[in-house]
C-alpha cells in the first residue's frame, strides 16, 4: 500500500470516528419527552424558528449576572446557567469545526466554500429535523446558525492548512 493510500485510510477512519461520535452526541441521549403531551404537542414545544432567540437568551444571562442572581436567588443557579449557556453556544460551534474541515479534505468536489458550506448546512438541517422527529433534541434555528459558523471555521482552517502546506513546498 502506498503512502497516499495509508494517509487516505487514516483520514477516512478519523472521519468515521468523528461521525460515530457525532451520532452518539446528537441522537443517543435521553429523549426530550414532556409527560402528558401528545407527540405533535411535544414537537411544537421543541421548535424555535426565530433566529438568535436562544443565543440572545444565553447572552442576556452572560451579560447581566446581578439580575439573574437576584432573580434565581442563588449564585450557584446562576453559575450553572452560565455553564449551560457557554456549553450550548461554544459546543454548537466546536462540534462542527471538524466537519467543515473534513468536507473539502475528503471530497475534492467540495473544496470551494460555495459548495462545502451548503452541503454542511443541508446536513445540519437534516440532523435538526431527525432530532425533532425522534424527540432527541430541539429543532432550533440557532443551532443551525452556530453549526454553520463551526463548519465555516473548519473550512477556513482547512484552507489555512492547505495554504501553509503549499507554502512550505
Amino acid at each position: 500500500m502506498g503512502k497516499g493510500n495509508s494517509r487516505n485510510s487514516f483520514w477516512a477512519l478519523l472521519f468515521l470516528g468523528y461521525c460515530a461520535l457525532m451520532l452518539y452526541l446528537l441522537f443517543v441521549r435521553t429523549r426530550a419527552v414532556i409527560e402528558g403531551l401528545t407527540y405533535w404537542e411535544q414537537i411544537e414545544k421543541n421548535c424555535n424558528f426565530i433566529p438568535w432567540r436562544t443565543v440572545g437568551n444565553y447572552w442576556d444571562i452572560l451579560t447581566r449576572p446581578e439580575y439573574y442572581i437576584q432573580k434565581w436567588e442563588a449564585e450557584s443557579v446562576y453559575r450553572y446557567q452560565v455553564c449551560i449557556a457557554l456549553i450550548n453556544i461554544l459546543g454548537n460551534i466546536a462540534m462542527f469545526v471538524p466537519f467543515g474541515a473534513f468536507l473539502p479534505a475528503m471530497w475534492p468536489k467540495l473544496q470551494r466554500a460555495w459548495k462545502a458550506i451548503p452541503v454542511g448546512l443541508l446536513s445540519i438541517v437534516l440532523v435538526e429535523i431527525c432530532q425533532l422527529l425522534t424527540l432527541r433534541g430541539r429543532c432550533d434555528i440557532d443551532d443551525v446558525l452556530l453549526n454553520v459558523i463551526g463548519i465555516s471555521l473548519g473550512y477556513g482552517l482547512w484552507r489555512l492548512c492547505r495554504f501553509c502546506r503549499r507554502k512550505r513546498r
